[in-house]
């Protein structure tokens, strides 16, 4: 039995990992092509960009290369007569379905891992490398944080508590002036920062100005006032993105923090709940590829398989886009957004499996 299994569990590993390997790589190569024919970056600075990007596009590849590893296993013990001498010897297919579920689920463990520990660190390395390597922005820096963001640009160093793209309202705004030695020399802040026409209007805050001349920096009140600085709404957009920077439980105080401020987190709460029904998708990957890879061999060969495999996988992410966006838009609950897509191709796995079953 344990000789039985290795072999069906080193099968369904190997599968899997050239499925992975083909997957990203075709992913990878289109990308690096479709950066390099804009003719913006040099090759070599497009080509570290791409593989600091390697890591979530293999994330990305995981659930469609499972489902491509369960038909490509089960399909060839079929096409061998080896599913009917397993059956032969009392080992019926629900028990090998165990196994490949077994493993798929050590997938999805390792998937939630790479979510929240090795994920969010690439992601700021890649984004600190686009920015200042390709973009030439060293005097640029953005991190946000489960407690705070940090926007550095030029002599100017904001920390903001939360950023609503939507009103173009800032909560919670400190602005830190530095001269050309760095040496600090005024400090603004304000409970709430707004953009309009004429641009950034500051509302209930403090001016701290630090003069050479003066043993003790001076501060006087304010009700509203004018900040004339360069960044736009548009330059705080980043934000949005530097979630995924974020480990999930970051992430998630970072949703608790911004939305006791009174800003809409139903962005970032789509975010955190994809991450986790994205790591599970293999399992489901992993049931739907079952009935497909063990009906009758005189159905199709294995072109056939690997059609069934990505058109599955295309619906699949059509129906999870689809998901996100109407979460992101509030039309239903982030979280309900997130798993939605995978409880209904769980059930629709199910029912196949079922019917396979009852035909059987």
């Amino acid at each position: 039995m344990r000789t039985l299994d290795r072999y069906i569990a080193g099968s369904f590993v190997r599968n899997l990992a050239l499925a992975c390997l083909a997957l990203t790589l075709i992913y990878v190569l289109q990308s690096f092509l479709a950066e390099l024919v804009d003719h913006e970056f040099p090759a070599g600075q497009v080509l570290t960009h791409t593989l600091l990007g390697v890591p979530a596009v293999l994330v990305q590849m995981i659930p469609p290369a499972i489902l491509m590893a369960t038909v490509l296993t089960l399909s060839t013990l079929n096409r061998n007569n080896e599913l009917m001498a397993c059956h032969s010897i009392g080992i019926g297919l629900g028990r090998i379905a165990l196994l490949l579920l077994t493993i798929s689920f050590m997938v999805s463990c390792l998937t939630v891992f790479m979510q929240d520990r090795i994920l969010p660190p690439v992601f700021k390395k890649r984004t600190n490398y686009y920015w200042r390597d390709m973009k030439k922005r060293t005097d640029f820096f953005l991190d946000v944080k489960q407690d705070k963001i940090w926007y550095r640009s030029k002599n100017l160093i904001y920390n903001l508590q939360s950023f609503d793209p939507k009103s173009k309202t800032i909560r919670g705004m400190s602005v830190y002036t530095f001269d050309d030695r760095f040496d600090l020399k005024q400090v603004v802040d304000a409970e709430r920062a707004s953009y309009t026409p004429s641009g950034w209007v500051l509302r209930n805050g403090t001016v701290t100005v630090f003069a050479a001349d003066q043993s003790f920096p001076l501060t006087r009140k304010f009700d509203e006032k004018s900040l004339a600085i360069a960044e736009r709404p548009a330059d705080f957009q980043g934000i949005e993105r530097e979630v995924d920077g974020l480990r999930l439980k970051e992430l998630w105080q970072y949703i608790e923090r911004t939305r006791a401020a009174g800003t809409d987190t139903k962005r970032f709460e789509v975010t955190f709940h994809s991450r986790l029904s994205l790591s599970f998708i293999p399992l489901v990957m992993c049931v739907l590829g079952i009935p497909f890879s063990t009906r009758n061999r005189r159905q199709g060969g294995m072109v056939r398989d690997m059609g069934l495999c990505l058109g599955i996988t295309f619906f699949y992410w059509l129906f999870h886009s689809i998901g996100l966006s109407l979460g992101t838009n509030g039309a239903v609950p982030p979280i309900l957004a997130a798993w939605l897509p995978s409880v209904v191709f769980a059930m629709f796995a199910g029912f196949l499996v079922l019917r396979r079953q009852q035909n059987g």
